[in-house]
């Protein structure tokens, strides 16, 4: 009879303080042990131990449980189930895994802000992607479903030819129920490491316009007002931009010195929400580029409008290199 022993290791984990003098952070995580470990045999008998990190997003404890779970369980059966079966339970246990992510970005946009929601999903989408890369398996299941969208149509038709039930020709409505009226069977498949890149190009998005909306939203409404008056200016010579009541020059002045005020007392808050969730300078940069982007792309047009329809009310715009210099500036006091 064969023995096997199991060596107990009840020794604690060894403890290292992080950069933070208040914070004590492990040398290994079992999720990312059991995750990183997957792309290569040598790792799987020696374990690398974490990269330690005062990092909010580096640390497991602060991922959302769903997340940790998910990721946690993947790894555990990846090496106990055959592959088929595998890829059909990582994939719905992914898809459940974003569903529950959205569900509580949803919660966080209505207790907190609809940014802190955002970036929470965009976060833990982000590490959804990064943990899975590793495994060796397809996310990818064929799945098939019968389509009974022709046995309706099928039904009504034979309602209305009762008097050709018992006809013998190729027109008797029974025969053709059963040929029309018979389910598809149709193939599709399911993706989950595709929708885990969906629903994060979809949530960055929503991110970037809505904080483009926060800095510039005014701005940006009244460019595409007085873009629908210069148009119309072409048919309509008699119609001046300046004379509009939203459009006045005292308006404008009014809505670009809002708009300079706006962007340097949002902005620390977007830029600070955005290194509590990422935590990481690439990603961040990454993130607030088209943002930053749109604000500039937004002065621009309102100081090509300026000039062309205010040349006489001497209205001040910043310039596209002032307002890339404020947000510069901004950023780095933030």
């Amino acid at each position: 009879m064969m023995e096997v022993k199991f060596r107990a290791n009840n020794e604690p984990r060894p403890l290292v303080r992080s950069n933070s003098q208040t914070s004590v952070v492990s040398l290994s995580s079992v999720t990312s042990q059991e995750v990183a470990s997957i792309s290569s045999a040598a790792a799987l008998q020696i374990p690398r131990p974490m990269k330690t990190s005062s990092s909010p997003a580096d640390l497991h404890g602060m991922w959302f449980p769903s997340v940790r779970r998910t990721l946690l369980c993947l790894s555990k059966l990846y090496r106990c189930l055959d592959k088929a079966i595998f890829q059909g339970l990582s994939q719905e246990a992914l898809t459940a895994c974003i569903a529950n992510l959205t569900v509580a970005a949803q919660a966080i946009s209505t207790r907190k802000t609809v940014v802190d929601g955002q970036l929470f999903e965009i976060k833990h989408l982000l590490i959804l992607r990064e943990q899975i890369a590793p495994f060796q398996t397809d996310f990818a299941v064929k799945e098939m479903s019968l389509d009974f969208s022709r046995v309706k149509i099928a039904a009504l038709s034979f309602l209305q030819k009762k008097k050709q039930l018992f006809s013998l020709g190729s027109n008797n409505s029974l025969l053709e129920f059963i040929v029309d009226g018979t389910p598809q069977v149709k193939e599709y498949f399911l993706d989950s490491k595709k929708e885990v890149d969906k629903q994060l190009k979809y949530t960055c998005e929503l991110f970037i316009n809505h904080c483009t909306q926060i800095l510039i939203g005014p701005l940006k409404s009244f460019v595409n007002k007085a873009l629908k008056i210069i148009e119309a200016q072409k048919e309509k010579p008699d119609v001046v931009l300046s004379q509009q009541s939203f459009a006045l020059p005292n308006v404008v002045s009014q809505l670009v010195h809002d708009s300079v005020e706006s962007l340097k007392s949002k902005l620390p808050f977007i830029h600070r929400s955005m290194k509590l969730y990422l935590a990481n300078r690439e990603t961040e940069f990454i993130l607030f580029r088209p943002i930053k982007n749109n604000v500039l792309n937004g002065f621009l047009q309102m100081e090509n409008i300026i000039l062309v329809n205010y040349a006489e009310a001497q209205i001040a715009c910043p310039t596209q290199d002032h307002v890339n210099v404020l947000i510069s500036s901004v950023m780095i006091q933030s």
